[in-house]
């Protein structure tokens, strides 16, 4: 059926009838119906199935089995029919069929074998068995950190606890099957035996017994396993945390298989109850066994030890036995000084010969006769009368007795055993943090992410399910053998069967669309209400989307025959890095933007196409000529160079496969406006004195807020409004643009693009680097393209164009860029002569008198302007000569400062090393190398 296929056998098993280990008369009730008294089946580690009848807090749910029709009688089963269909092909393991065994036992449901099960199951148990876990884990170390030199009282009560813990392990195994052979029945095994390790009279260290080592291989008790074998001690010890489990049954959070909280939908609330306490538990035996594992490892490699303890003890011997007393006094006095820095050191040495015995063909020391009179008179006397500056421990456990066949000395550990058992005792604590706290923690997040959306559904199903099904009354009466479905009381997975293509139909119909994409033949009327549903004006939308791939030819009759011969610039100087606008006469300049803005799109699109549309343009370029003050940099000439350095990157990095028509003829307006009436002062200088456009805008970037102000005061003018032929969407969509790009020239924001510029480099890199594919170059473009045109980044895309083709001085031929940087130099000097005159500090670059002009170049060069274009470069490699060109004037800048400045050869050495730095990270950029 259905519902065999979509349930997993397991979960239908223990979730449905509490499996048929545990109940065995689920399968045998009347009718496939659930007992009245059916309690949900949560899996705890140890809990026992419970009696056939046990009362339990009842669910509240129970199944009615609808009599099928004749066309479905060979395809749907009964409850009972399904579980005993899926038993048979659910064959179990070796492990279950002796626990199915065992429970059909009569032995197993004795009254007095079902008591000592509750009983170890019990509240009562648990809370004792947790008191016993905290004494085994944590006892033996504060016995060391109490220093006690007894082992008498510790031994009797380690082992009662080893003794509780190996009757719950015994009584366990016989009365649980569900603990017989499981994870928890092993960890237990591991944790009792551990026991040993800690009792003294077994395999544990007395208190009252210095620890013997020596530096003979052959030795059992050689000094490098001391601290791995104490490492594998603490692991072995962290064995007994699986009891820690029998306690979480208790808590709160996995208590949803005992007590059902009736807002919650049935199944799910199983699964809930299960699924928390099943995930807490495999998170707690996984850190278990990392814990346990781990420190054994210690065991197989070379242990960290302190081999100045083998080294003194092993030169002492060798001064003894050549008889050097006044050596061995040295020597003594050495050892001493050399452990008064540390904690722990020697408190006694003495000459003799150790006591051993062989142990499995090991030779084991047990102890040392100390007799300074064994050798030479004079070396005794002189180990006798040696005095340490530290005393003894208080327990003889941490005395750690190192020697050779002729020589001992005592080293007191009591300090390192301190520190040794207090960080054993915060594992365990952090052991057990992690264990039950995060494995919680893990449960709530896996509910939550996982059963509750189930709960969600289910408890959809029940009400679409109640409206959905109408069972009358009358259905029953026609048919006695037919009970009753109770929509608040059936199962959900039933329910879900009969409403599924219910909801397939309202899931078609929600995901439908409602409102039609094509608008042609539709009255006005109809567009606005359509228009109304989205929130926008769909005509317009749907143009601004077509516009990039499928423009409208606009008119060209007429349009002006523009070219660039006609006004004295060759087509090759144009089309590259060379040009220069400073060379250029007036008309020339505004003959270049009109030429550049007018034919940057093929004819017939964009938005200068017309005779008219081209002299609106032009009456509009010389308006705002005639806004630029006569200052050396922020002048027209600069207007026109920005335009045109614009226009070439745009060209270059392929900007129309990422931006529209009106993005980039917004850009071109915005070059021309960028600057218009610059006082050829910066903001810092406005600021200082107070200047009204710096009141005006608050500081903030007044003069590309004039910029923008004065640029749209032009167009507002009907004789120069360039904008003219735009509809009132396009005009706010270019208005938009150019004052977020124009603003962004502020050099306060420059620092910020270029983190921008990194930031989607860093995002996007298996786009810009992994994926690409050498054979494929238009593919990688496409994927490239798809990262540019998010609206984000877009964005950011346009303010660097437009700010990148401002400070682009740098990246032209060594030509251009040296006659640009000296009127930029020279606007600088005129600033600094008026801070001067009017009494104000004199900003660095501006002091004509102390500045050296190559010097500043680099500067400017290397911390401005390199990571600007290094970023740039890396994202749109045909930018690539721009890159170039400003590492080559960077180099010939620096051959200028050598000839200048005369600089030393330390001075020399570093700005080469600066400069070449630079031109490695834009070589990095070029072959887009990760960010270093």
């Amino acid at each position: 059926s259905w519902l065999t296929q979509q349930i997993p056998r397991n979960i239908l098993r223990k979730t449905v009838c509490r499996a048929a280990l545990q109940a065995p008369a689920c399968l045998t009730s009347g009718e496939g119906k659930m007992p009245v008294n059916f309690e949900p089946a949560m899996v705890v580690p140890g809990d026992p199935p419970k009696p056939d009848g046990a009362a339990a807090a009842s669910s509240g749910y129970q199944f009615a089995v609808v009599r099928p029709t004749s066309a479905e009688s060979e395809n749907r089963v009964s409850v009972a029919g399904r579980n005993s269909v899926m038993a048979k092909q659910d064959k179990p393991n070796g492990v279950q069929a002796l626990r199915g065994r065992l429970v059909k036992t009569g032995w197993y449901h004795k009254p007095s074998v079902t008591a000592v099960r509750q009983f170890l199951q019990g509240k009562e148990f648990a809370l004792f068995m947790v008191a016993c876990l905290v004494v085994a884990l944590f006892l033996p170390d504060i016995w060391v950190l109490a220093g006690v030199n007894d082992s008498i009282f510790i031994d009797t009560l380690l082992t009662l606890v080893a003794v509780a813990f190996l009757v719950e392990l015994t009584l366990l195994s016989i009365v649980d099957v569900q603990y017989m052979l499981s994870f928890f029945q092993l960890m237990d095994v591991f944790g009792t035996l551990s026991m040993i390790f800690d009792i003294s009279y077994m395999l544990g260290t007395p208190a009252d017994e210095p620890l013997f080592a020596s530096n003979n291989s052959d030795s059992a008790q050689n000094l490098m396993l001391v601290k791995a074998t104490r490492a594998a001690k603490v692991g072995a010890r962290a064995g007994r945390l699986s009891r820690v489990l029998r306690f979480l049954r208790f808590l709160p959070f996995l208590a949803g298989g005992d007590a059902q909280d009736d807002s919650r939908t049935g199944i799910a609330s199983m699964i809930s109850g299960q699924l928390a306490n099943l995930v807490a538990t495999r998170v707690a035996g996984l850190t278990i066994i990392l814990v346990i594992v781990i420190p054994f490892f210690d065991l197989l490699t070379f242990p960290q030890s302190d081999y100045s303890l083998n080294t003194w003890v092993e030169r002492l011997s060798v001064q003894i036995e050549a008889g050097r007393a006044a050596d061995v006094g040295t020597e003594l006095d050495m050892m001493r000084e050399f452990y008064s820095k540390y904690e722990y050191g020697p408190f006694e040495a003495c000459i003799g010969t150790p006591i051993s015995e062989q142990d499995n063909g090991k030779t084991k020391y047990t102890g040392f006769n100390c007799n300074n009179n064994l050798l030479d008179t004079a070396v005794g006397q002189a180990v006798a009368n040696w005095r340490s500056d530290r005393s003894g421990p208080p327990s003889e456990s941490s005395s750690l007795y190192v020697h050779t066949d002729t020589f001992l000395v005592k080293f007191n550990m009591y300090y390192n055993n301190q520190v040794e058992a207090a960080f054993s005792m915060a594992t365990m604590v952090f052991i057990i943090i992690i264990m039950v706290f995060c494995g919680l923690a893990l449960s709530s997040v896996v509910t939550e992410l996982a059963v509750r959306p189930l709960e969600r559904m289910l408890g959809t199903v029940r009400s679409i399910a109640a409206t959905v099904f109408k069972f009358s009354a009358e259905v029953a009466e026609d048919d006695d053998q037919e009970e009753n479905v109770d929509i608040d009381s059936s199962n959900e997975m039933k329910l879900l069967e009969k409403v599924v293509q219910k909801l397939a139909i309202i899931a078609d119909l929600q995901t439908a669309k409602t409102v039609p994409e094509a608008t042609e033949g539709m009255g006005d009327e109809d567009i606005g209400i359509l228009s109304m549903m989205k929130g926008a004006n769909i005509v317009e939308e749907k143009a601004k989307n077509e516009r990039r791939s499928m423009a409208v030819p606009r008119k060209k009759a007429g349009a002006m025959n523009i070219r660039l011969e006609d006004f004295g610039v060759s087509q090759e100087v144009y089309n590259s890095w060379n040009f220069n606008a400073l060379t250029c006469t007036k008309e020339q300049r505004k003959t270049i933007s009109v030429f550049t803005i007018s034919k940057f799109h093929e004819v017939g699109l964009g938005y200068i196409n017309t005779t008219e549309e081209v002299q609106m343009l032009t009456r509009f370029v010389a308006a705002a000529e005639k806004e630029y003050l006569p200052v050396p940099f922020h002048s027209f000439a600069h207007a026109m160079d920005v335009t045109h350095a614009c226009a070439r990157m745009m060209r270059l990095i392929n900007s129309s496969s990422f931006l529209s028509e009106l993005e980039e003829f917004a850009l071109l307006i915005a070059c021309i406006g960028h600057d218009i009436g610059h006082p050829g002062v910066n903001n810092g200088f406005l600021s200082e004195v107070g200047h009204e456009l710096a009141l005006q805008y608050n500081d903030r970037s007044p003069l590309e807020n004039m910029h923008c102000a004065k640029l749209y005061t032009i167009t507002g003018k009907p004789e120069s409004n360039v904008f003219y032929n735009l509809s009132k969407e396009q005009y706010k969509e270019v208005r938009k643009h150019c004052i977020e790009t124009i603003l962004h020239t502020d050099m306060m924001a420059h620092q910020g693009m270029v983190k921008d510029l990194q930031m989607i480099f860093q995002m996007n890199m298996e786009v810009f680097t992994e994926l690409q594919d050498v054979d494929n170059p238009v593919l990688n473009q496409m994927r490239e393209n798809a990262v540019f045109s998010e609206p984000e980044t877009k964005v950011k895309i346009m303010n660097m164009i437009l700010h990148s083709a401002d400070v682009s001085n740098p990246c032209r031929s060594w030509e251009v860029t040296h006659a640009w940087a000296l009127v930029c130099l020279e606007e600088f000097f005129a600033q600094g002569d008026q801070e001067k005159m009017l009494g104000i500090p004199v900003q660095f670059l501006n002091n004509r008198d102390t500045l050296n002009k190559p010097n500043s170049q680099i500067g400017f060069i290397e911390f401005m302007i390199a990571p600007f274009f290094t970023a740039i470069v890396r994202l749109f490699p045909p930018m690539k000569e721009s890159g170039n060109n400003l590492v080559s004037n960077l180099q010939q800048w620096q051959e200028m400062w050598e000839n200048e400045a005369s600089p030393s050869e330390e001075e020399r050495a570093k700005v080469n090393a600066r400069v070449t730095k630079v031109g490695t990270n834009m070589e990095d950029a070029i072959n887009r190398l990760p960010i270093a």
